[in-house]
């Protein structure tokens, strides 16, 4: 994605706004509106956690100068739109196996159990 946002697009922007899932992306951003001294307004989720910093140059510190807690899961929509490493592969197709054969068969034995449950 360079090709398209490489430097001549970050010195075109009077700032930048980010909405993003993950650690990785958001440090990227965080660095590239440093390097050109660009406003950001950082948000995006962690899980379920929500976040939204304001980075002015010169003014407030950056993104990068604090750390947040490490990723304990996946984010979902990580998995389900933009699966970008082995482990988010391998996550994905747990989650699949295990809503196939597992939570089937445990709701299948739930209802044989309890079919009042279901109703």
């Amino acid at each position: 994605t360079e090709d398209t946002f490489g430097d001549e697009f970050f010195e075109s922007l009077d700032g930048v706004c980010n909405a993003l899932d993950n650690v990785q992306a958001r440090m990227y951003m965080d660095q590239r509106c440093v390097y050109f001294r660009k406003p950001l307004l950082e948000s995006g989720t962690l899980g379920t956690k929500g976040n939204v910093q304001v980075v002015i140059p010169d003014v407030t510190e950056s993104y990068g100068s604090s750390r947040d807690p490490p990723e304990k899961a996946i984010p979902i929509c990580t998995l389900k739109n933009f699966p970008n490493a082995i482990e988010h592969t391998i996550q994905w197709a747990r989650d699949d196996f295990e809503g196939t054969f597992k939570q089937s068969v445990e709701d299948a034995a739930t209802y044989k159990d309890n079919a009042q449950k279901f109703l």
